[in-house]
């Protein structure tokens, strides 16, 4: 099953209400508990996020300057790339090179590294420090997100996410973020841990001893979820599909048992939400991650 980087929420200091970002005002009904964590769920649009949650300011510092040395070297290896050529295989069925590409959570530009060679012309933005060093040594132009929100609008064919919307505090300013610097009928590529997937899934993992490759993050997006805070931002849904999972986990270390459990698992797990995918018409996306295509319309308020 699919594992990103979590932050460590051990006493935190700082603490903080959390609303839906779909704007619907409702107050949120509990979802699920961890023995740390307390998840709601919004009534209006269903998306499940954590609630308390760490400050803004800790969780941003976190990325800043802790998450490289857990999880971010890890993102570039060859564990990760299947993950890379499905968004980009996904992305290239609506919006071939060449072109300008945006992808904001870059890392060290391993996503980067496979659209440049499909012929795109990119640049990226990242908070970790080091992730951006990397990046930038590999030739890519890396920008901080203030150092984005001072650029020219409007100047990327394509912009993507993979597995970010999941970890930033404010998903719905990232949104409008991305809409800000697509071009007109631009397209937009975002990869999310599956929510819904994973939820359900609680119970099951905990007879293999799985139950801690859950992947629970500040936001647990359902497809329904996630297409609904794109088209408030003034995307239009084109696509929604399963994604391909890594071949192992995203940690620097990890012992051989748990890698070939991790690969057995989730090849078994991606051939049963193919088949489901196919069976259901397109309906059912029923994989530990999932991909949505979307195009920007209209003008951005």
């Amino acid at each position: 099953m699919e594992q990103e980087g979590r932050m460590s929420l051990a006493l935190p200091l700082e603490m903080e209400t959390v609303v839906c970002p779909c704007g619907g005002g409702r107050s949120p009904s509990e979802a699920f508990h961890t023995a740390t964590r307390r998840y709601v769920a919004c009534p209006m649009c269903g998306l499940v996020f954590l609630s308390p949650r760490p400050s803004s300011t800790r969780v941003e510092e976190y990325y800043r300057e802790s998450y490289d040395g857990s999880y971010g070297a890890a993102e570039s290896s060859a564990d990760r790339r299947p993950v890379f050529a499905s968004v980009l295989a996904h992305l290239s069925d609506w919006r071939i090179s060449p072109g300008r590409l945006l992808d904001i959570g870059c890392g060290d530009g391993a996503f980067m590294m496979l659209c440049r060679e499909a012929g795109w012309t990119c640049a990226g933005v990242e908070v970790s420090q080091g992730a951006a060093a990397r990046a930038r040594a590999k030739g890519y132009p890396v920008f901080s997100p203030a150092e984005l929100a001072q650029s020219t609008v409007g100047q990327y064919d394509v912009v993507t996410l993979v597995n970010v919307l999941e970890t930033v505090t404010d998903p719905a300013a990232i949104v409008r973020a991305m809409a800000l610097q697509v071009k007109p009928q631009g397209i937009i590529a975002v990869r999310v841990s599956n929510g819904l997937f994973h939820q359900c899934m609680r119970a099951p993992v905990r007879w293999c001893g799985s139950q801690h490759d859950q992947a629970f993050h500040l936001f647990s997006y359902s497809p329904s979820a996630l297409r609904t805070l794109m088209e408030a931002s003034g995307f239009e849904v084109l696509s929604l599909r399963n994604s391909a999972p890594s071949l192992g986990p995203v940690t620097s270390a990890t012992s051989w048992g748990r890698r070939l459990k991790w690969r057995l698992v989730g090849s078994g797990l991606s051939m049963a939400a193919a088949l489901a995918y196919r069976l259901s018409g397109g309906r059912l996306i029923w994989a530990p991650s999932f991909e949505l295509i979307a195009r920007r319309v209209g003008g951005v308020s």
